[in-house]
């Protein structure tokens, strides 16, 4: 497919898609304009801990170790350098996220997170997000994973408007968490839309590609709605899956 054409359909998407991260700024930014306690905080702050280091036997943390320790013989064999040390450098990220949140929910319970604990906080949301995922991959391949990937972080936008809070030792705990999440994480989604590019060949691959950017964003949005104690209506939700909603300026950077 010729690039101009592309790219066109790249950043289509990406505006189609802008509704959905806002729909996710919109769900944080609701949960934080109240004033909230911290037995409140401590629900999402579980949740998103558990996003993050998934203590899971097919979770993010024990894959990307499991991939260093298989590719390590392979490495400047087939393995270069750069790619080794990118899963190293993503590891870390990851590990570094589930950190500043696990530090968080330590300082208002004043006990020690343990994984066994964190297990415990998996969402029903959560669970059903894993599986439109696994059969977007399994139905559609390589296509199905760039989609799922674009999809990833959803603009980074809870982490944005948890930047946002201030006023007291805990409001800025968490600001400075979530200023650590949005920094890794704001450049994902244009990352997944050049990814998406590079498999999505036709114009029935980018139909395609739609769709299952549609699919996994609803699930994402119920997931968010779920994990910060569903502060809008499932109304709501599907109002902002038809585009009634106002896009924040800072997704605009996204297009290419």
């Amino acid at each position: 497919m010729d690039k101009k054409i592309s790219r066109a359909h790249q950043n289509e998407l990406t505006r189609y898609a802008a509704r959905f991260w806002a729909g996710e700024a919109e769900i944080a930014q609701t949960f934080f304009a109240a004033r909230r306690t911290p037995e409140e905080h401590l629900v999402w702050l579980r949740v998103q801990a558990y996003k993050e280091l998934q203590p899971r036997n097919d979770g993010i943390i024990l894959r990307n170790i499991q991939q260093l320790a298989n590719n390590y013989p392979s490495l400047e064999k087939g393995v270069t350098r750069s790619d080794f040390l990118y899963n190293i450098q993503f590891l870390e990220e990851e590990f570094r996220h589930y950190v500043v949140f696990a530090d968080i929910i330590d300082y208002i319970t004043g006990g020690n997170l343990t994984t066994e604990e964190l297990a415990t906080y998996d969402t029903e949301g959560e669970q059903k997000l894993r599986q439109v995922r696994r059969e977007c991959y399994e139905t559609h391949g390589e296509l199905g994973r760039f989609a799922s990937s674009f999809c990833e972080g959803g603009g980074a936008s809870i982490f944005y408007e948890g930047m946002q809070i201030s006023g007291d030792p805990l409001s800025d705990k968490i600001a400075a968490a979530c200023k650590n999440v949005y920094d890794d994480e704001v450049d994902h989604a244009a990352h997944g839309a050049s990814d998406l590019n590079t498999v999505a060949q036709t114009e029935t691959d980018w139909a395609l590609a739609k769709e299952m950017v549609t699919a996994i964003s609803m699930q994402r949005l119920y997931m968010r709605n779920e994990e910060f104690s569903f502060p809008i209506t499932s109304e709501r939700i599907e109002e902002i899956a038809q585009g009634d909603i106002e896009l924040p300026d800072r997704l605009a950077s996204l297009l290419v």
